[in-house]
């Protein structure tokens, strides 16, 4: 048994001094355990850190390959263009050379047959003349012999027959016996002793007249094709009188084209033509070349034939400065053009769609698609946008010009009778042409003129341009969708020009539009969209657009709100205009497919729910006095209309109370 008082008592922990000492030892040891550490720690960092260096350096080197590569690669690239590009050049003018040499070939055999046709023509006339003659000469009468009368040797027929013809080339019988004594009683006429004067007197020994060499002056000519036209045919007066006329017509044309002025009011267009000449013929003037086509052009033409053939001739003039890059006769180019289209029916205009779209779409490409790559601002392609070259191609190539060129054409193909015209015309105009020409960088004017091109390709199945017929099935409905998205967009921009690059030489950025020019702008993009929404196809698409009925709403708000901002503003009347052709528009999407829920279109814009309610809400208890004074009670009346179809009974009665007016009884 173990007694538990006589245990000894467990150790205790010390205590005061000897704690301190033993606290004191214990930190050495901690120490150089944790240097120990931080030792291993920097030595396994300072391993990464040159593990990551040498890692940096080989991705340096990597980059600095890829890009010697890359430069490589673009410096073997532009040098195998720059030899495409002068292969493709040789080649150019190697088939203008050998089509101009066929061209002059043919154009000789053609005068060569003409030439024979005529001398053939000339023949005939004369052998019908003398054939005339011959009938026209009288006979002289024989004497008849008397009965009982000695006959005498001119009257005698045996003797006549036994004389020997006097092979002169003259007819016999046309010589008159001057006296009946036989011819052996006469004296014969001496023989000449030189041989080269053995020849007859004929004004001495000749019984008739002095045949006349000529014809006398004052006889009437006739025509070499006369001859081949029988005896009995008579010409119809009123042929003659349509081609006289026609002539005349011909005549009036190309003398009015010679005389016709070129925009700068100064030279005729031919002979400003002759200060220039293309890089690859610097010898040949461009009004030789057109003098050159306009002499190989059949006199056999109507004046509707010959304006066409003269402004082919024209069109490939154009077509050869593009492709040397030759732009200051453009211009000229296109004030003749628009002067023979003023001269002609739509037709003609018609006809020239195919060869004439495409080079005025790539004549504007040349200063547009510079602007709108210029629109992010990029100092690249700013730079570029202001460069020498770029800046000189902008003034030699009027844009202006080239767009109404482009409308004349597309309102002479919707005017046309047959509606393949202006199906044909939009499929040749790129699908992101009127993209670039509406963004909010180009020019007013230009975004202006672009937006009336575009109203003419309101069709019964397609909107914009029309894509190729092997494009994918949604390709069409892609563009169309782009082409709202940027007309809608239109409505909240305001066109503003890329300034300049900063340097000191450089030209003040020009000013911005005024608010009028703005809002005749927002209002020209509305007429627009209302164009498009007069089809099914365009209502469809306008309606179902994923932003377009958001953004309507939207800035049905914004003028609104305008009105109440600017009270009396100069504007007023375009704002109140604007307000009623955007309900308009609201409605007739509304009503046109009421299967399509409106209020479900408004979540893709911020607050659209309430820009919804508050707009429709004030234009509907509107009324139209001071600021609203302009809004039509149509206006009203289609508010009224499709609020009482999307606000149930109570949220209408809660309306009803805030704006309660004379109108809401």
């Amino acid at each position: 048994v173990i007694n538990l008082d006589d245990a000894a008592p467990p150790p205790r922990p010390p205590h005061g001094a000897d704690a301190d000492a033993m606290d004191v030892d214990e930190l050495p040891r901690r120490s150089q355990a944790d240097a120990g550490q931080l030792l291993l720690r920097i030595k396994k960092l300072e391993q990464d850190k040159a593990r990551l260096n040498r890692d940096l350096d080989g991705e340096k080197a990597k980059a600095l390959s890829r890009a010697g590569e890359v430069d490589t690669v673009r410096r073997r690239f532009d040098a195998a263009t720059r030899d495409s590009e002068r292969r493709l050049l040789a080649l150019q003018h190697a088939h203008n050379d050998a089509l101009a040499r066929h061209k002059a070939e043919l154009d000789a055999m053609r005068r060569e047959r003409e030439q024979a046709h005529t001398n053939s023509l000339f023949l005939e006339h004369d052998l019908a003349r003398e054939a005339d003659k011959a009938k026209r000469v009288p006979r002289p009468a024989l004497p008849k012999p008397k009965p009982n009368a000695v006959a005498s040797p001119a009257a005698t027929p045996k003797r006549q027959h036994k004389t020997l013809p006097f092979r002169d080339g003259f007819d016999d019988d046309d010589i008159v016996m001057a006296s009946p004594s036989k011819p052996r009683d006469r004296p014969k006429a001496s023989t000449p002793k030189q041989a080269g004067k053995r020849k007859r007197q004929v004004t001495d020994q000749s019984p008739i007249p002095m045949l006349q060499l000529s014809e006398p002056r004052e006889r009437h000519r006739t025509t070499p094709h006369e001859p081949s036209l029988p005896d009995d045919t008579k010409l119809d007066p009123a042929l003659l009188e349509r081609l006289r006329q026609q002539d005349d017509r011909r005549f009036t044309f190309l003398h009015r084209l010679l005389a016709h002025r070129c925009s700068n009011g100064r030279d005729r267009v031919l002979e400003a033509l002759t200060a220039h000449a293309l890089p690859s013929r610097p010898q040949k003037k461009l009004s030789s070349v057109v003098y050159d086509s306009l002499s190989t052009c059949s006199l056999s033409l109507g004046v509707h034939e010959l304006a066409l053939q003269i402004c082919h001739i024209f069109l490939s003039l154009w077509e050869q400065c593009l492709q040397e890059r030759y732009y200051p006769a453009i211009y000229l180019i296109l004030d003749a053009l628009h002067f023979i289209l003023a001269c002609e029916p739509a037709k003609t205009a018609v006809e020239l769609t195919e060869r004439a779209v495409p080079l005025l779409i790539a004549s504007v490409d040349l200063v547009a698609v510079p602007v709108a790559r210029a629109a992010k601002l990029d100092d690249i392609y700013v730079a570029a946008l202001y460069s020498p070259a770029q800046l000189k191609v902008s003034i030699e190539i009027n844009v202006m010009d080239c767009l109404h060129f482009l409308h004349l054409i597309a309102s002479s193909c919707l005017s046309s009778t047959s509606s393949e015209a202006i199906t044909r015309f939009w499929q040749c105009i790129p699908a992101d042409f009127a993209l670039v020409l509406l963004n909010r960088v180009q020019p007013l004017p230009h975004i202006t003129l672009m937006l009336r091109v575009l109203g003419t390709s309101a069709l019964s199945s397609s909107l914009g341009a029309i894509v190729a017929p092997d494009s994918p099935p949604d390709q069409q409905g892609k563009r169309e969708s782009d082409v709202v998205d940027r007309l809608t967009n239109l409505l909240f921009e305001t066109p503003k020009s890329i300034p300049p690059p900063s340097r000191e030489d450089s030209k003040p950025p020009p000013s911005l539009p005024s608010a009028a020019q703005v809002w005749d702008l927002r209002s020209r993009v509305l007429h627009l969209l209302t164009q498009f929404a007069i089809e099914e196809h365009g209502s469809l698409r306008l309606v179902t657009h994923r932003n377009c009925v958001g953004r309507l709403i939207k800035y049905l708000d914004f003028c609104i709100t305008s009105l109440y901002e600017s009270p009396l503003f100069p504007t007023q009347e375009r704002t109140v205009a604007n307000i009623n052709t955007t309900m308009r528009l609201i409605y007739h999407l509304a009503t046109s497919h009421p299967d399509i829920d409106i209020k479900g279109k408004l979540g893709v814009i911020q607050g659209g729910h309430h820009k919804y309610l508050v707009a429709l809400t004030r234009l509907a208890f509107s009324e139209g006095l001071v600021l609203e004074h302009g809004i039509d009670e149509q206006v009203v009346d289609m508010a009224h209309a499709i609020l009482d179809e999307g606000l149930s009974l109570e949220e209408g009665e809660g309306l009803l109370r805030v704006f309660s007016s004379g109108n809401s009884v």
